[in-house]
């Protein structure tokens, strides 16, 4: 062990009296070291990273930084640094030797990612850190996909599992040492902040009241013998439930003060099965913490003469619980999927909640998460027999209508009745009876000459004989 920290420092020291290296030489070195960052070491200590050569049996397996040029140098309690001798480049490995190698000069060795969740047409803002949770199956590191502020998986996360959407994954947290450790950083705990995470809860549907599941936290106290005294944090609590009924599970937005935690609880239930955005805002300015349900703004509380305290120091777990409650009971593992987790260092208001809610749920149109697939099927085809059937009763009821009709109505080929019986107009020219239903043949062929046939004498006044033909002349 003595050996293995002499020989870091040496070879800190050994890089640190070269000149510093350009931003350019460093990208390449990170380039060709990066089948060394191919993995994580087993251990959680920092101090075992060191020692990687002596347990070269399971270091090899994830590629051992021991490796000729290349030697590691104890940093805080929380990382380590590669330290490439050739070029004197530092190389940054996040929490107990994760995989986020990166030169110092972030913004050239961070490839440029979509967050998938910022919408500058419709108002979604780009988080500071936002965590899709789909790695690779195998993968132990929580990929930051802004600013390389990942985490650790732990053994017990399931990686792979469907999303809200189909080109979304989630992580499943057992709640048997399930959780993801994401490392204490500045860039997570700014005055003005919004916390969000897009879950389905499974199992514990119903717990005694007072009971709560830790979602994300990020306090500076989490153990078991001291209340929260600073931070915030995403949970499930159960409320209600009395004079024998069954708690009711709520969302809820927690913020630590100077007299306690300070909770805000949404309206909607946070029921198992069903995929929701659970998203907390504070404003350090009007000391208000809201919380959004699916970008609909459902809680508000303001601390008063109160201040939020800050988490000066502690790393940020999701699904890990054990926060002591006022009550003296500690929250339980949060057990279900998570899809996303977002943080962003402003307080959005409901229209920039609703948008971020609707570009992780594009079908949601601004509301409720959306049908799935199968049920807008069902819909649609139930819709359409209800139309089909509609149309069907309607030409059913015509039809008989109009048989109806048909059978009182008098029928056309009827001979007149004597009171229907035509008579004589002299005044109109016509001295011939008009005779029933057979008066249109006779007077066509009394009016039209064929062969020999000549026009009567009595042709009422409007028809001219011309040659052989008949002229009709209208006054």
């Amino acid at each position: 062990m003595a050996a293995a920290i002499a020989l870091a420092m040496a070879c800190v020291l050994a890089s640190g009296a070269r000149a510093q290296p350009t931003t350019e030489t460093c990208v390449e070195s990170v380039q060709r070291v990066s089948g060394l960052c191919s993995g994580v070491l087993s251990s959680t200590s920092p101090f075992d990273l060191l020692n990687c050569c002596e347990g070269a049996k399971d270091a090899d397996e994830r590629g051992c930084f021991c490796d000729s040029g290349v030697a590691l140098a104890l940093g805080t309690s929380y990382d380590a640094t590669l330290e490439v001798l050739e070029s004197g480049c530092s190389l940054n490995i996040a929490t107990y030797g994760s995989v986020a190698c990166h030169a110092r000069d972030d913004s050239n060795a961070v490839e440029s990612n979509d967050d998938g969740v910022s919408d500058k047409e419709h108002g979604a803002p780009q988080p500071v850190s936002y965590w899709t949770f789909q790695d690779a199956p195998n993968s132990n590191v929580a990929t930051d996909k802004m600013n390389n502020v990942s985490g650790l998986y732990s053994a017990e996360v399931g990686l792979g599992f469907d999303g809200p959407g189909s080109e979304t994954s989630s992580a499943y947290f057992s709640g048997r040492d399930s959780y993801v450790l994401i490392p204490y950083t500045p860039l997570l705990n700014t005055a003005n902040f919004t916390v969000s995470t897009t879950l389905k809860p499974e199992g514990a549907g119903e717990r005694p009241k007072g009971t709560a599941e830790s979602v994300v936290e990020n306090f500076a106290e989490t153990s078991e013998t001291t209340i929260v005294i600073g931070g915030y944090g995403l949970e499930r609590h159960w409320l209600g439930g009395g004079g024998g009924g069954e708690a009711r599970p709520l969302w809820a937005f927690v913020v630590g003060t100077p007299i306690g935690p300070l909770t805000v609880y949404s309206e909607t239930e946070a029921r198992e099965g069903k995929w929701a955005q659970v998203t907390g805002a504070y404003d350090a300015a009007a000391r208000r913490a809201a919380i959004y349900v699916n970008g609909t703004l459902e809680g508000v509380e303001s601390l008063g003469q109160q201040i939020m305290l800050g988490n000066p120091e502690n790393d940020l777990l999701i699904g890990n619980g054990k926060r002591l409650l006022p009550s003296g009971a500690t929250t339980a593992p949060y057990v279900g999927y998570i899809s996303q987790a977002g943080f962003w260092d402003q307080a959005l208001d409901e229209p920039q909640a609703k948008a971020v809610f609707e570009a992780v749920f594009p079908s949601a149109g601004g509301g409720g998460g959306g049908f799935p697939l199968w049920a807008t099927i069902l819909i649609s085809c139930v819709a359409v027999l209800v139309v089909l059937a509609a149309l069907s009763v309607l030409g059913i009821f015509l039809w008989r209508r109009r048989e109806r009709s048909q059978a009182a109505a008098p029928s056309a080929r009827r001979g007149p009745t004597a009171n229907e019986q035509p008579t004589l107009a002299p005044e109109m020219g016509n001295t011939t009876p008009l005779r029933g239903p057979v008066m249109f043949e006779e007077e066509r062929e009394h009016l039209t000459p064929r062969g020999a046939q000549t026009p009567s004498a009595t042709v009422h006044p409007r028809f001219r004989k011309i040659g052989s033909k008949i002229s009709v002349t209208w006054n």
